[in-house]
């Protein structure tokens, strides 16, 4: 990757003259390369901003403008210098605040081979907790802001251009992919930063995502964003008479998804936008953590590929909805804890999962049971184990798969012991101990318990050695059925037993583990006695050989949920209610994972092939894509396609060719495509292309 970059960074002949100026080295002799670079960390132990300013250096003695500043002065002063520079976020911005003359001496020092930049992206991205399409979208930032660097001659006009072509979210989002952000490993004044971060860039974008409806639907009425709708929050819904719903959907199918507002009235009326009635019913709120709503108004929701549709919702009974909630018992569903206490020298923290148990302790062998039928629309059980655990079963009408939507905390520690919760899902599958867990939700990858393909494993951790992180999905199979769990996060899984597969879903801690945090792992929470947590699984059960028909396409959807936005009374009739993007679906195995604007007249696309090989009969085959055929509002000019991190044009590329001491196939190369026009990809594969474009 180092020398790739290069000849974007470097003249034509600046790969070259860096290996020329390698320092020269002794054949006769074991040659010992020292190379500087930077570990930048963009949040940790300080914030991003008390790093970079070298602020509150009791925690820790960094700043990293000095670091930079010093860098360029010692490099001048001895041409046998060298350095490597990592994180481009830190970079850009101490960029910005140099002068000119300054700015020259680096774009030299970069073209004499001295100054290198590895890796290029905004940060140096968990490996772990990241989802691929926030790696491939921060290392795209990244690298972008370089292109720009190599290209513009004007420094002050590369600062205008990329902070034009990059929003505040999307830095955002690129810092919140470092290993100490996603990962939860940094100091807790580092995580709330990081949140107000992301909360100051969706703000930032969430005016363009207006005005874009706004442009779309010929509506000009205030739009409001519920945030809180995952705790039963949303003003609007819970004070209007009448008022529309846009669900704008970003795949590139038409999905069906049940949405759930708050309410105060007992029966509402919902019309999509043909003005066809839609089936609904007001429900029980489940445990709301802070609002007014007495109720919850159910139905279901469908929205055209890359495009939007507007339902529109009206009270027809204005009093609290009645409760249907029957109290029974069950014994047949259980959720576990893992206990933490401080009983031996390394205990569970930040980085370390260690319970001193390898068997869970039961919160409750049974649960206070409500059964709660809404219409034909959802199905639904409430479960409370405790003051602190609950869980809400949901069938909805139409879709193959159950929902679990689950409440944890405050987790008590009155008792002196810091707690780890999961919930576990037991079966009659044979997996003889085999589990499968995906891999930044792309791939999917066999696991084994206690079992390490490379190496024989002595398991000294039969529980903390057996977890696995999960970013979308794991699953347990035998012969005739597969269980596939569907996350909304990153979290971690595992299969202790057979049959069984188990998800952690919240932890608080009482002591640090010594791996450079210095405090334990207790978020306080609102109120400052717990952080309370709340998620959604998805669980299907279906033949293994059918199983990645239903969980790829339904891993999608968790991670781009449809955007809903609201607005008060009844939309005017010139308002478009409808909006597709493109031209038709795309096909079932494809996915539009980028759609960029790029410049005035370019968008950058990345398709991709969403099955792995010979996991579906159906859908793990070679699929064309004609690119004239896509959108409904643009005209595709031209398309060239680009490397993955779209800072190089493919016919460029110089892959590196390594010597391995097993023989192992290369991947295969995309069959040619059938014209100018189309692309075709195979399982796995994914393909960036910029394309030229002319508004229609």
């Amino acid at each position: 990757p180092l020398k790739l970059l290069l000849l974007y960074l470097s003249t034509d002949n600046g790969l070259v003259e860096s290996l020329q100026s390698c320092p020269a080295t002794n054949p006769s002799m074991l040659n010992v390369h020292l190379v500087p670079h930077t570990h930048d960390d963009v949040g940790w132990l300080k914030t991003v901003d008390q790093y970079y300013y070298g602020d509150r250096n009791n925690i820790q003695h960094a700043g990293v403008q000095y670091i930079l500043d010093s860098v360029i002065d010692q490099l001048q002063k001895d041409p046998a210098r060298r350095f490597i520079y990592v994180e481009t976020a830190f970079f850009y911005r101490w960029w910005r605040q140099q002068s000119q003359s300054t700015q020259k001496i680096v774009a030299q020092l970069v073209n004499e081979g001295r100054l290198e930049f590895i890796n290029g992206g905004w940060c140096m991205s968990d490996e772990a907790t990241t989802h691929y399409s926030a790696v491939i979208d921060q290392m795209t930032l990244g690298l972008r802001f370089f292109l720009i660097f190599y290209i513009c001659s004007n420094m002050s006009l590369l600062i205008g251009l990329f902070d034009i072509l990059s929003c505040r979210l999307e830095r955002a989002m690129g810092v919140a992919q470092h290993h100490d952000a996603v990962s939860g490993t940094e100091k807790q004044h580092v995580a709330y930063d990081y949140a107000r971060r992301l909360a100051t860039g969706w703000a930032h974008c969430e005016v363009l995502v207006r005005n874009s409806l706004a442009v779309l639907s010929g509506s000009e009425a205030p739009r409001v964003f519920c945030e809180n709708l995952n705790i039963s929050v949303c003003p609007l819904t819970e004070s209007s008479h009448k008022f529309s719903m846009n669900v704008y959907n970003p795949l590139g199918r038409t999905v069906s998804w049940p949405v759930r507002l708050p309410v105060n009235g007992s029966v509402y009326n919902v019309t999509d936008a043909n003005g066809r009635a839609v089936d609904s019913q007001v429900g029980n709120v489940f445990i709301s953590l802070k609002g007014y709503a007495k109720g919850e108004l159910v139905f279901q929701v469908e929205a055209p590929p890359l495009g939007y549709s507007t339902y529109i919702i009206s009270m027809l009974r204005d009093e609290p909805p009645a409760s249907s909630a029957k109290p029974t018992a069950t014994r047949s569903i259980q959720n576990k804890v893992h206990g933490a206490a401080h009983e031996s020298r390394q205990t569970s923290g930040a980085y370390i999962f260690r319970p001193n148990s390898s068997d869970p302790f039961v919160i409750n062998k049974t649960a206070e049971t409500q059964i709660v039928t809404v219409s034909s629309t959802a199905q639904e059980v409430t479960q409370r184990f405790s003051p602190w655990v609950s869980q809400v079963v949901r069938l909805y009408e139409g879709h193959r798969e159950l929902e679990l939507e689950w409440t944890v905390g405050p987790v008590p520690v009155a008792d002196g012991l810091g707690k780890e919760v999961i919930t576990r899902l037991d079966t009659d599958i044979k997996s003889s101990d085999y589990f499968y867990t995906d891999s930044n939700g792309r791939e999917v990858l066999e696991r084994r318990k206690d079992y390490r393909p490379t190496w024989e494993l002595k398991q000294t951790e039969p529980v903390a050695g057996n977890y696995y992180p999960i970013n979308s999905r794991a699953y347990i199979k035998d012969d005739k059925h597969q269980l596939t769990v569907v996350t909304d996060r990153s979290q971690g899984a595992s299969s202790i037993y057979n049959g069984s597969l188990e998800i952690m879903l919240h932890r608080r801690l009482l002591y640090d583990d010594f791996r450079g945090v210095g405090e334990p792992l207790s978020e306080p929470g609102e109120f400052s006695d717990g952080l309370v947590a709340r998620g959604r699984l998805l669980l299907t059960l279906s033949p293994p050989d059918t199983a990645a028909d239903v969980h790829r396409p339904l891993a999608q959807g968790m991670v781009l949920q449809p955007l809903l936005s609201f607005q008060d009374g009844t939309p005017s009739a010139n308002t478009k209610l409808e909006f597709s993007g493109l031209q038709t679906s795309l096909p079932p195995a494809v996915h539009l994972l980028t759609l960029s604007q790029w410049d005035k007249d370019t968008v950058l696309i990345r398709l991709e092939h969403q099955y792995q090989a010979k996991e579906s009969k159906t859908h793990s085959q070679p699929v064309t894509v004609n690119l004239q055929k896509l959108f409904s509002t643009l005209e595709v000019l031209g398309a060239s396609e680009m490397s993955l991190g779209a800072n190089q044009w493919k016919e460029d590329m110089n892959r590196l060719q390594w010597n391995t001491e097993k023989t192992s196939k290369p991947l295969p190369l995309s069959d040619k495509d059938p014209s100018p026009w189309e692309v075709t990809l195979n399982p796995m594969e994914i393909r960036t292309l910029l394309l030229r474009v002319r508004q229609l």
